[in-house]
């Protein structure tokens, strides 16, 4: 349940982890309070969505190390 928390925190909100996961938000409340169970896909689409932020990141930070460079 924490990491799924921290995985919310990271992607900016709850809601883009619960649209990440494809359930609404109100699931994803569900599963953070132990009213439901968390499955290894939903584990697997949290990881995913970090996966791909974290790549936007890199690609973010390498243009502004490019333009550092070129200035």
């Amino acid at each position: 349940m924490a990491g799924l928390m921290k995985a919310g925190v990271l992607l900016g909100s709850a809601a883009a982890l619960a649209e990440a996961m494809n359930i609404e938000p109100r699931s994803l409340r569900a599963k953070t309070g132990a009213e439901r169970g968390i499955s290894c896909d939903d584990l697997r689409a949290a990881a995913e969505a970090l996966d791909a932020r974290a790549a936007l990141m890199v690609e973010h930070a390498a243009k502004l190390r490019a333009e550092a460079t070129a200035a």
